[in-house]
């Protein structure tokens, strides 16, 4: 399945305006974008997010997820831990949404 560029744009107006730098890298089927050498976020096809966040915030980010709908990703039937959320399409259809998971993969 093809990135969301229109999402993976939005990231990059995100990551602007927020002051950070970053690249950009092709893998795990995604776009992703990169902060210091580490992954912060993902698009993947279809609009959804992948999203890395500190462990210890993980599951509180999940349970209060209510509009912004995560959960912990799995990659080829194996969960890939609590600091990687896969973060639906429509917890990130605004600016509010997106910017509530790309400042959660900041704040790690």
């Amino acid at each position: 399945m093809a990135i969301d560029e229109v999402l993976a744009d939005r990231v990059r107006t995100a990551l602007f305006d927020r002051g950070v730098q970053w690249e950009e890298k092709r893998m795990f089927g995604a776009l992703i974008f990169m902060v210091g050498g580490s992954i912060l976020v993902g698009c993947r096809g279809g609009g959804g997010l992948l999203v890395r966040v500190a462990p210890e915030e993980s599951e509180q980010l999940v349970a209060r997820a209510g509009p912004y709908y995560a959960q912990v990703a799995d990659m080829g039937g194996r969960d890939m831990g609590p600091s990687w959320l896969d973060v639906s399409p429509d917890a990130v259809e605004d600016e509010a949404g997106l910017g509530h998971w790309v400042d959660a993969a900041l704040r790690r």
